[in-house]
């Protein structure tokens, strides 16, 4: 955390993931400022400070606060794990295939509800090995982490998101599938015969229409000796020579 002066008054700056908590990234991570004012209160906020007074300041100390907050804009340096240790207590996040139905519930729940998504979801996928799923532990465990630095949750958070852009993917799969499938014939009787499966296609239509036409023309021609079915052309007369 790095202390800066100016006129009297001295703020906290952050200047990595050590300084901050997850409770309190919780708290802004997902706003996105659109005008200069709104980036100063978003500053503001992460320094616990009155935007007013930033706005008071030169541009100069501002730009100085924002370096040191340029490690909230770069990827994330941690490497997935699916591990993270808490006062001595080793949890672990079980791949999806461990976790139960009312695990997949609940964090479908917190993500509707959008509050403290990051503990909330940690408190539910994150436990001690060997132990089964229980609600009555999220509470508790999402005050846990809340208070744990970013840094110390970053890769299993990183561990977490992979797992979930894995299943992610396999829904995203599926859903091409059924889409696929839903592309195909209904029926599926006329392929038990050979040349079935043409009747299903929009040539056999047209075709079938060709043949009828015909046939309706032969019986016209049969029946109705004086008119002419075939379609007619209007050909030029040609002059007698003289």
């Amino acid at each position: 955390m790095v202390k800066l002066e100016y006129d009297n008054t001295r703020i906290s700056v952050p200047e990595s993931w050590d300084d901050i908590t997850l409770g309190f990234y919780e708290s802004f991570y997902d706003e996105e400022p659109s005008t200069a004012r709104e980036r100063v209160e978003w500053v503001a906020h992460i320094c616990n400070v009155d935007s007013e007074l930033l706005l008071e300041w030169p541009s100069e100390v501002f730009n100085r606060i924002v370096g040191y907050l340029d490690f909230l804009f770069k990827n994330n340096p941690a490497e997935p794990s699916p591990t993270i240790e808490v006062e001595g207590v080793k949890f672990i996040v079980p791949i999806e295939e461990e976790l139960t139905l009312g695990a997949w519930v609940d964090i479908d729940e917190v993500q509707k509800q959008g509050k403290n998504v990051l503990s909330n979801v940690l408190a539910i996928v994150c436990r001690p090995v060997g132990e089964k799923y229980d609600c009555k532990n999220n509470d508790e465990r999402r005050e846990m982490f809340a208070a744990l630095p970013v840094s110390k949750v970053l890769g299993v958070l990183a561990f977490f998101l992979r797992c979930k852009d894995v299943c992610d993917l396999r829904i995203q799969t599926f859903s091409n599938l059924a889409q696929a499938c839903g592309r195909l014939p209904r029926n599926t009787e006329g392929f038990r015969y050979p040349g079935g499966g043409i009747r299903l296609s929009r040539i056999w239509r047209e075709m079938t229409y060709r043949t009828l036409t015909v046939l309706l023309r032969y019986r016209l021609q049969k029946f109705l000796r004086t008119y002419y079915t075939a379609e007619t052309r209007n050909t030029p007369k040609k002059r007698k020579e003289s």
